[in-house]
């Protein structure tokens, strides 16, 4: 699990300011204490996003303190132009804290109109929403689809869960479905004898013209 190193927010600079020195302001939310204003290279920010878990969990090195803080990553805001970080917010917890996360699917397999090429798989659901202790989290549920056959489906009830999480998303919840796949051929449309005249849809009728011009 990766560890982001930060320091305590830096009186002085506004946070434009720390931007263009490459620092991103960011908060520790912590558990019935308040927030915790700190700030870190964006680059080192970036570097433990990509390290932290699929559910986002990675560690937090306070400057000043012994031991990295857990936490699991709340919100990230940024620029959609410059593509850059404005500012990051993170959870803190403890391995026994009670959170409601969405797990992400693996899918493995590959089904047999898959292989043939008349069929596709389909993923309404990619992601389990659950109940649980952070210890008891599942980086991915994995499924193997390799057994379904055209017009078939898995669903949520399909999967292997841990009876230690509580499952949020309905168990009739479609997560793979194969389906076939249409080919649509172009015809080319005969020309009919002098063309079709276009049709005005909506409007008076030619009775209806011709009785409301005599009076």
């Amino acid at each position: 699990m990766s560890i982001l190193q930060a320091e305590p927010r830096a009186e002085g600079p506004t946070t434009k300011q720390l931007r263009r020195m490459g620092i991103t302001p960011m908060a520790i939310i912590e558990k019935n204490k308040g927030t915790v204003v700190l700030q870190a290279p964006e680059r080192s920010i970036l570097d433990a996003l990509k390290g932290a878990s699929a559910l986002g969990q990675f560690k937090v090195q306070i400057n000043g303190e012994k031991t990295p803080r857990s936490v699991i990553l709340k919100s990230v805001d940024k620029d959609p132009v410059a593509n850059r970080l404005l500012h990051v917010a993170v959870l803190e917890v403890s391995q026994t804290d009670v959170v409601i996360v969405e797990v992400p699917i693996h899918f493995v397999g590959t089904p047999a109109p898959v292989e043939q090429k008349e069929g596709t798989v389909l993923h309404p659901t990619t992601h389990l929403k659950v109940r649980g202790q952070i210890q008891d989290l599942p980086d991915s549920l994995e499924i193997d689809i390799s057994g379904l056959e055209m017009n078939h489906s898995a669903s949520v009830s399909d999967l292997t869960i841990s009876d230690k999480l509580e499952v949020l998303t309905p168990l009739d919840a479609t997560i793979a479905t194969i389906a076939p796949i249409v080919v649509q051929v172009e015809s080319e449309a005969e020309p009919t004898e002098g063309g079709a005249e276009p049709e005005l849809v909506g409007g008076e009728s030619e009775g209806e013209s011709e009785s409301g011009g005599e009076g």
